[in-house]
């Protein structure tokens, strides 16, 4: 690899992490669902895709102690730069090869993090992983995008979103979101274009970002939980923790606990 296309790659890995803490960085509509469902304080708490760690901040001021893992470098050291005071621990890893000696009371996974997982072999294998992470009292929270009825019948064809983000100095960054359904898939596929725009003394700039996203519905969901050892606890809809309707919410708040094994 050159030397100009690593630096632009890290520049680029750079660039989404500011772009993704424009979007998340003060988003705290999740929080009251954990604080829900965690046990007390100070308990052992393991975050998966902490990205710059907005929520495991949240967490361990209130006292827990908190271990977050990204796969994304740039993403953790915005973490490690924003902690202050109670510290949580951060660590570059694969949540589908976590390499941990102990167990935990609570295991999170915000914001869509497992729709990442689309190969059902790292999946499950993730989650059997978590089972045994578990203290046999913890307990699994997740959030989860599950995609509406309109969007699995544009089958083929593109949803088009977009927002944008005012900046102090005057600037602009719009965000495009692509979002489509492949033909008998259980997959969306998605783009992410931002437009940097009106900046003082700086160019223009466009970024775009494409990836997979698992498009399962609400039954798939638990099947595969179910499968894994988990069993339901709550579901929820919406950040006001309003039950889950299949087909009216895209989003799903999920608290679950170890399942009793059943002996052969």
């Amino acid at each position: 690899m050159s030397q100009d296309i690593r630096a632009d790659r890290i520049y680029g890995h750079a660039r989404y992490t500011a772009l993704y803490d424009l979007e998340l960085a003060n988003f705290r509509a999740d929080l009251p669902f954990y604080r829900q469902h965690l046990p007390a304080p100070p308990r052992t708490i393991l975050e998966l895709g902490c990205g710059t760690g907005r929520v495991s901040r949240a967490l361990a001021a209130e006292g827990y102690r908190l271990t977050g893992v990204d796969l994304s470098f740039p993403m953790l050291a915005g973490a490690a730069l924003a902690a202050k005071g109670a510290t949580p621990h951060y660590a570059c890893m694969d949540i589908t090869a976590l390499a941990f000696r102990t167990t935990f009371a609570a295991i999170i996974a915000p914001y869509n993090t497992f729709n990442l997982l689309t190969n059902p072999e790292g999946l499950r294998g993730c989650l059997n992983q978590l089972r045994h992470l578990l203290a046999e009292d913890g307990i699994l929270l997740l959030q989860l995008y599950i995609p509406d009825r309109e969007l699995r019948g544009l089958e083929g064809k593109k949803r088009f979103q977009f927002q944008i983000f005012d900046q102090p100095d005057g600037a602009k960054v719009i965000k495009e979101i692509l979002k489509s359904t492949p033909p008998h898939s259980c997959l969306v596929d998605i783009t992410e274009r931002y437009y940097l725009r009106f900046r003082k003394d700086l160019p223009n700039e466009e970024w775009e970002y494409t990836y997979q996203i698992l498009g399962h519905d609400f039954r798939q969901w638990l099947e595969i939980f179910a499968e894994q050892g988990f069993s339901l606890t709550a579901s929820y809809g919406d950040y006001d923790l309003a039950p889950f309707v299949p087909g009216v919410h895209t989003t799903l708040l999920l608290a679950l606990h170890k399942a009793p094994r059943v002996p052969e």
